[in-house]
């Protein structure tokens, strides 16, 4: 089980390439890929965004990709040496002409736009891809690694507040044996209290007893709920990282039987029990949001 937040970088730099990668994670309900490289890498962002998409989730991915490649770099910028030569004599005859010097001839010579020439990159596209794709799944396993770490310390979160939620559940179940009996020995009083009044017979109470017991019936309920927080145990103890969706749809799961079995039960206990049921799911879906 892995976290959606993490933070990773690697620099890298020989004789012929310098690079610097930094990816960074935060939580989302999909998986959001936002990549900034420079202009001569856009060929391989597709490829990135795939590279990650293998080994990551969920959440919303920033990666940053500096890279320079020293040889083309060194090579990049060139002059023509006629045009130049013949630039120069023409500043020359200038001076000659006019009887005034140029303070800097060079500078001129530069300024005038068609002397130096930016050359079109040769890009090594094959080993422009297999270099940063290598150095890129060094930080993938870092940031996977962090997340992974991270992912521990909130599996034994859930466990504990799973083993609280479950212990709320063993006591909905022992009270609902006794939602019938209060409510027969209140029937009964009130009924006693007014029966000079009211006439009735036994056959009614039993009759009105039993439509009770029916409709407030919770076994199918907690049979649910057991069954919800047996899959959510058995879920987060899996080892798979691709977890996180379907923990919220089971803690739905469990959420909505809690609100059907305090709505059903018809009994203070179990309310109360039902109130800090849902508080611990609350706990749990607040961190469940993190996990990928």
């Amino acid at each position: 089980m892995r976290s959606m937040t993490g933070y990773a970088s690697c620099t890298f730099e020989n004789d012929i390439f310098k690079l610097s990668i930094e990816m960074k994670s935060v939580n989302n309900k999909n998986l959001n890929i936002r990549v900034k490289i420079p202009y001569i890498l856009n060929f391989l962002e597709n490829s990135i965004k795939s590279q990650i998409s293998q080994k990551i989730n969920r959440g919303t991915i920033d990666i940053r990709i500096d890279f320079e490649d020293k040889r083309e770099v060194e090579g990049l910028f060139s002059y023509d040496i006629n045009v130049a030569k013949a630039y120069m004599n023409l500043l020359n005859n200038l001076e000659n002409e006019f009887g005034q010097k140029f303070e800097n001839k060079l500078e001129n010579l530069i300024k005038s736009g068609n002397i130096i020439k930016k050359s079109e990159l040769n890009l090594d596209e094959e080993l422009y891809s297999s270099f940063i794709s290598e150095k890129l799944d060094e930080v993938i396993s870092k940031i996977n690694l962090m997340k992974s770490e991270e992912g521990l310390r909130l599996l034994e979160y859930f466990k504990e507040r799973l083993d609280i939620l479950y212990s709320f559940v063993v006591e909905v179940k022992s009270n609902s044996k006794l939602v019938v009996e209060n409510y027969k020995i209140k029937l009964l009083e009130r009924l006693n209290f007014i029966k000079e009044d009211i006439k009735f017979n036994e056959e009614d109470v039993l009759k009105e007893i039993l439509i009770f017991a029916d409709r407030c019936d919770i076994s199918e309920e907690i049979s649910r709920l057991e069954s919800h927080v047996e899959a959510f145990k058995n879920l987060i103890s899996s080892g798979k990282n691709d977890v996180g969706k379907k923990m919220d749809f089971i803690l739905q799961e469990i959420f909505r039987e809690l609100n059907t079995t305090g709505v059903k039960s018809n009994y203070y206990e179990i309310s109360k029990l039902i109130v800090d049921a849902k508080n611990e799911v609350e706990k749990m879906r607040e961190q469940s949001m993190n996990i990928e």
